[in-house]
């Protein structure tokens, strides 16, 4: 019974015809090779698998192969790992631990703690209470300090006037309303 291998690090210009005859040249003897490929594009991906007749001829590729030089880039065997069954966690994958406090499952008991998120006193913040973003600024340097502003604030600039005319300053037609009647 053959072995699988992993062959990882290939130029992406590496065909599946170069690839079985780098380890036929050793004397390999190759049941079937295959370069992983983009599912919407199409192009490779970097490595392939290579299965071989015998589980010597595993052996000797790793040996022989690890390292050599295909197309500028040395070549990495390994010998590959199954695949994990459909619907199993994957390692390092979302499975992993919360990455917030007391975050529930969906549709599930409260999370760890007993509590649910907004719990108050006993775990997690209130929804009004004030929430902490980080240590606290350092004091802005020089210490100048303006009468009823809080330290490290800066003064906002004046608000531009706008060059708008008022409505009663607006021309309409060949006349300007000065805002006085006249009584004739």
């Amino acid at each position: 019974m053959g072995t699988r291998l992993f062959v990882g690090n290939l130029s992406y210009n590496v065909t599946e015809l170069e690839l079985k005859e780098a380890f036929t040249s050793e004397g390999i003897e190759v049941r079937s090779v295959r370069v992983a490929c983009e599912r919407e594009t199409g192009r490779p991906r970097g490595f392939a698998f290579v299965e071989t007749a015998t589980d010597d001829g595993a052996k000797q590729a790793i040996e022989k192969l690890g390292g050599h030089l295909v197309q500028g880039r040395a070549l990495i065997i390994e010998e590959a790992q199954a695949r994990p069954a459909p619907g199993a966690p994957r390692p390092g994958g979302p499975s992993g631990p919360p990455r917030f406090g007391n975050v529930r499952p969906p549709g599930g008991p409260p999370g760890p703690g007993g509590a649910s998120r907004f719990s108050g006193p006993g775990g997690s913040p209130s929804p009004g209470a004030p929430r902490s973003f980080g240590p606290p600024r350092p004091p802005a340097p020089g210490g100048d300090r303006v009468a009823g502003k809080p330290e490290g604030r800066r003064e906002r600039p004046e608000k531009k006037r706008s060059t708008r005319p008022k409505p009663e300053e607006r021309e309409r037609g060949n006349w300007r309303w000065k805002g006085v009647l006249d009584e004739d």
